[in-house]
């Protein structure tokens, strides 16, 4: 089994990705945290240093890296579904899960360090913008998990692994 969590920038895809991989019993990778150990540097440094096309080339190659894990539960970046490539591979492999906390949810939990640390957040009305673009992207996803505000990342994942369960058990 693989699962692949994605949705927007701060949607909690790598907290909540920690807590069903370990709740399923599987292994856990973090697709901006692997790109980061790879290239020796901030996903921010090599989009400034080597462009944003730079950048989504090595996400591709991790991605595939990443997809041919068996048991595992990756958190994709904001972005990555955005190509058709990576989409296709993400399909073929395994089931995609949209994590969908409303937009004001995740501009509160980006912050002000976070819009540093992001190359592409630099201000709200760019990033709206940036999410409405991506929307149709993650509504391709095989699930879709609405989150609320106040919802801990562990009932998060508790709804995915019973909705992957009856999945599982409906085929």
């Amino acid at each position: 089994m693989r699962v692949f969590l994605t949705g927007f920038m701060g949607a909690g895809k790598t907290t909540v990705g920690q807590r069903l991989a370990e709740r399923l019993e599987l292994s856990f990778v973090d697709l901006d945290g692997e790109i980061e150990r790879r290239a020796g540097a901030t996903i921010r440094e090599i989009v400034e240093g080597q462009g944003e096309p730079a950048f989504r080339l090595l996400e591709q190659e991790v991605l595939g890296w990443a997809a041919e894990q068996p048991e595992v539960v990756i958190a994709t970046g904001g972005g990555t579904l955005m190509f058709a490539d990576n989409a296709g591979l993400i399909r073929s492999a395994g089931l995609a899960v949209w994590l969908n906390p409303s937009f004001a949810t995740i501009v509160a939990r980006i912050g002000a360090l976070g819009k540093r640390d992001r190359p592409l957040f630099r201000d709200e009305f760019q990033a709206f913008e940036l999410y409405r673009e991506r929307l149709p992207a993650y509504r391709t996803a095989d699930l879709t998990i609405d989150v609320a505000a106040g919802e801990a990342p562990e009932e998060v994942a508790a709804r995915i692994a019973l909705l992957i369960g009856e999945r599982r058990c409906a085929t």
